[in-house]
Formats: structure tokens, C-alpha cells, sequence
């Protein structure tokens, strides 16, 4: 089973996912030097992930960037860098290459990982189209479960 298959059957809150975004990683993944990449809730859990990823990578990458997040988050607050307290992406070097993360509004996340070949501006930007893109789906998969509520 890859990341994919396993994004259509996590939970959230009891719940099966109605929701696989996978699609959102599509554009990423075309860029030249883009490996993998995976999208998660901000408290760690799949909820779509590149081909070819393992259902262990992804769990795995998918906790670790929840991590991540809440310990930039956390470490901008301490150092009163951060005026809304939100974090707009972290970018992590490497000898291989970049790690990019954004979060996705107060629900999710997208990481990728990246050779050093990237343009690493183009995938920021990118990023920050599918983060747009990620943010809608999501409000409107909110709205579609709750009766009354419209996106």
C-alpha cells in the first residue's frame, strides 16, 4: 500500500477522510528536482501522499513536519518574531537537497523533498499556489459536512 491508498483510509476524529488531496502534490512533483512530497493535518496524520512513497515514509514524514511546525512556531513566538504567530514556510538544506514545508491555514500542511538541482524560488511559489488551492478544498470538504454552512 503507498501513501495514496493509505490517505483514502486515515481517520480524522473517528471519521474516514472524504477527502483524498493527493492532486495537490501534482504540479509540485512535475517541477524539475521534486522527489516526493506528502500532505498532512497539522496534527500529523496523511491525508495524501506522492506515488512511490511507502505508507511508513509517509506516516513518518507526516509526524515529523507536524513536529516541525509546532517547534518554529513555537520558537518564533519565543523570540517575538512572529506579530501573527504563523509560520509561512520553512525551508530546511541539506547536502542532498531541500526539505520545503508550508502550512496549509490551521489544517494542514504540504512538504516536499527536493534535490539541490531545484530552483528553490519556483517551488516556493509553487508551493504557495497549492497551499491556496489546498486551503479552498478544504474549507469547502468542511462546509459539505456541517448542514447549514456554506463555503
Amino acid at each position: 500500500m503507498d501513501a495514496h491508498s493509505a490517505a483514502t483510509t486515515a481517520q480524522t476524529k473517528g471519521r474516514p477522510l472524504s477527502l483524498d488531496v493527493s492532486w495537490v502534490l501534482a504540479p509540485l512533483l512535475a517541477l524539475p528536482g521534486v522527489a516526493s512530497g506528502v500532505v498532512l493535518s497539522r496534527d500529523g496524520l496523511i491525508l495524501g501522499g506522492s506515488a512511490g512513497l511507502s505508507v511508513e515514509a509517509g506516516e513518518r514524514s507526516a509526524a515529523m513536519t507536524s513536529s516541525v511546525l509546532g517547534a518554529a512556531r513555537a520558537l518564533c513566538a519565543g523570540l517575538g518574531s512572529a506579530a501573527d504567530g504563523e509560520v509561512v514556510d520553512i525551508v530546511i538544506s541539506t547536502g542532498a537537497g531541500y526539505t520545503y514545508i508550508a502550512p496549509a491555514g490551521e489544517r494542514a500542511a504540504i512538504v516536499v523533498s527536493a534535490t539541490g538541482g531545484v530552483n528553490i524560488g519556483s517551488l516556493a511559489y509553487e508551493v504557495q499556489l497549492q497551499v491556496q488551492k489546498l486551503i479552498k478544498a478544504l474549507d469547502e470538504a468542511s462546509a459539505a459536512r456541517t448542514p447549514g454552512v456554506r463555503a
